[in-house]
């Protein structure tokens, strides 16, 4: 023991304890001693008391910078994305903390194929399970810029769990023979950035969830989109990016696309060939998203722009040939009217309105609002433009003698 530390009070002597901050008094320098000896005899600063309780304690529950549960695929993009927006700077800082987050996708949250993960979790279908982890890893990617290789496999009472690490570790770096790597692009760089993430299914909550830990650095490039890659999505343009998406990952283990790690596609690659395919379809104002979709309706047979609800940013409303062609839709028949409504539709976050009825048991959709009215001040500033949509259906349009609305 340091005698420098050690302080005679009198006929005893003392010393503060580092860890409790409590003033340790003996009466005799051999006693005192004994309560700051460690294992092999070694001095230590804290008292024999707060060892004995640093022993028994339990650790707790690791804390994470976001801890959140989400419903659907669009709130678990725009969750991961805000969160590293406003963190990840994406520049390497050895003595940073890792960014950490734990996002637990709910029983009702639907993966690929419109399968749920409470339907995934249960199946103990390994493919299907593997290849929802590929695709959450590939979204990952989309959200950090970071992709991340899979590990290990490993099969739990409660379902399986996935592991894998950042493309960039130092870890990664020493497992490549660099001998045998045809280079392309430049030579990588790489990080001690710990990076790992985990996908575990659950059974027992019916719930997935992903644990991220890594430490920021530059962005990993996309891969490159191949031909192929291309010429596929062009040939199934009419359909939704989504489904392609989905049917390029199903094709990943036993591809038709001999050129193509599928795996690595992401579904922001896929989104962006598709766009640029059917962008010019619609698009007629490259700079006025609102004014391209009124020229859009003017232009289709049998729609018509409703007046007083063409606010550019905040309100489009139209109606449908349904409404407007009297002689193949007979309005006698159409006895009820409902409405319909979604809402973050679109990349600008309209709400989607419908006013549909039944017609020989087949419902026809009437008219629609697309309405956004977050940038506006005003009361009832919702409430209004609906009730002046509906308005105008009731009096000027259906004439709604024998109608019943709900």
């Amino acid at each position: 023991m340091e005698s420098s530390v050690v302080s005679p009070r009198g006929s005893q002597y003392s010393q503060k304890c580092a860890s409790c901050r409590t003033l340790i008094c003996c009466a005799t320098f051999e006693e005192l001693q004994g309560l700051f000896i460690g294992k092999g005899g070694k001095s230590v600063k804290s008292c024999k008391n707060c060892r004995a309780n640093a022993k028994s304690k339990v650790p707790g529950p690791k804390a994470y910078d976001l801890d959140q549960e989400v419903e659907s695929h669009e709130d678990f993009m725009e969750v991961v994305s805000s969160f590293l927006e406003q963190r990840d700077s994406h520049i390497f800082d050895p003595e940073a903390q890792s960014f950490t987050f734990r996002i637990t996708l709910t029983a009702f949250f639907v993966l690929e194929n419109d399968v749920s993960v409470a339907t995934c979790a249960q199946s103990g279908i390994q493919g299907t399970q593997k290849q929802a982890a590929i695709v959450l890893r590939n979204d990952i990617f989309d959200c950090t810029g970071y992709y991340f290789h899979m590990r290990r496999y490993t099969e739990t009472v409660d379902g399986p769990h996935f592991f894998l690490t950042c493309s960039r570790a130092e870890e990664r770096k020493a497992e490549r023979d660099l001998s045998r790597i045809q280079r392309y692009t430049e030579t990588k760089e790489f990080f001690d950035c710990h990076g790992e993430l985990r996908i575990n299914f659950s059974k027992s909550n019916l719930s997935l969830t992903i644990l991220y830990d890594h430490k920021g650095h530059v962005e990993t490039p996309k891969f490159h989109v191949t031909e192929e890659v291309q010429k596929y999505v062009e040939a199934h343009k009419l359909v939704p990016p989504r489904l392609i998406y989905q049917n390029l990952i199903a094709m990943a283990d036993g591809s038709q696309l001999k050129n193509t790690d599928l795996h690595t596609i992401t579904r922001q690659q896929v989104y962006n060939i598709w766009m640029s395919l059917t962008r010019r379809e619609w698009e007629r104002d490259p700079r006025d998203d609102f004014r391209s979709a009124q020229m859009l309706v003017e232009e289709q047979e049998g729609y018509f722009l409703i007046e007083g609800l063409q606010e550019p940013g905040v309100s489009l409303a139209f109606t449908t040939p349904c409404f407007n062609d009297t002689v193949k839709y007979y309005r006698s028949k159409m006895t009820e009217i409902f409405i319909d409504s979604t809402f973050g539709t679109n990349k600008h976050g309209y709400e989607l309105y419908c006013v549909r009825t039944e017609l020989d048991l087949v419902s026809l959709p009437l008219s629609y609002l697309l309405l956004d009215t977050r940038g506006i001040r005003e009361e009832g500033k919702r409430g209004r433009r609906l009730t002046a949509w509906l308005t105008g259906f009731k009096g000027i349009w259906l004439k709604a003698d024998g109608c019943s609305y709900r």
